[in-house]
């Protein structure tokens, strides 16, 4: 129960942090990580205190270890593109330039 209470702090962090610290895009990266990372925390110990099968944390912690290889790429792209990570450099007429 004590691993439950641990995630949802995650969680709420993890999403505080996603809305109010927006200035670059490797925090939100981070951020982002760690939600779903508490995301896990709480179904695994979920599948404890009940005696669920593992699968469908298998199959979530299969697709954090690709968004995490998906954001990283991404981020390098970005970084080679514009030169900066800032979320404010962004703008839909100017993606490619």
């Amino acid at each position: 129960m004590i691993l439950m209470k641990m995630s949802w702090i995650g969680m709420i962090t993890s999403f505080f942090t996603f809305t109010k610290l927006n200035m670059h895009i490797l925090i939100l990266l981070i951020s982002l990580e760690a939600l779903m990372l508490s995301l896990l925390i709480f179904l695994f110990s979920f599948c404890l205190v009940y005696k669920n099968s593992y699968s469908v944390f298998l199959v979530l912690l299969t697709f954090a270890a690709c968004e995490a290889a998906l954001g990283l790429a991404l981020l390098v792209s970005i970084l080679r593109l514009r030169g900066n990570d800032l979320v404010t450099s962004f703008n839909s007429m100017k993606f490619y330039a």
